[in-house]
């Protein structure tokens, strides 16, 4: 989500399982899981820290949920006969007053 920014760190195990409430082993598989997808480093003796990548790895994340979501609403789309122009016709459109709304939203702050 970016909240982290590359080199901070990370709470210790033993801390966070504290706030979460949860078995420290469950954190620490979690931050293993972390190093080994490249979202985190660990420095001995110091702990585990935000990566310099992980923002681009969040980013190709959020870009794979998206390809997925777009890939059952153009099957959805397909079922419904739609073909390709108007799907993006339609696609379009919806892009444009998302965009419209959210300036709106933005001129009345």
């Amino acid at each position: 989500m970016g909240i982290l920014k590359p080199g901070e760190p990370l709470p210790s195990i033993r801390e966070l399982a504290t706030t979460l409430i949860i078995n420290p082993n469950t954190v620490a598989r979690a931050y293993r899981d972390l190093e080994k997808e490249g979202f985190i480093y660990t420095r001995k003796g110091k702990g585990c820290f935000v990566s310099d990548n992980s923002f681009v790895l969040v980013r190709k994340e959020r870009i794979t949920i998206l390809n997925k979501i777009f890939d059952e609403a153009i099957g959805e789309a397909k079922k419904l006969r739609l073909d390709s122009e108007e799907i993006k016709e339609i696609f379009e459109g919806r892009l444009r007053r998302v965009l419209r709304e959210k300036n709106k939203g933005k001129a009345n702050e």
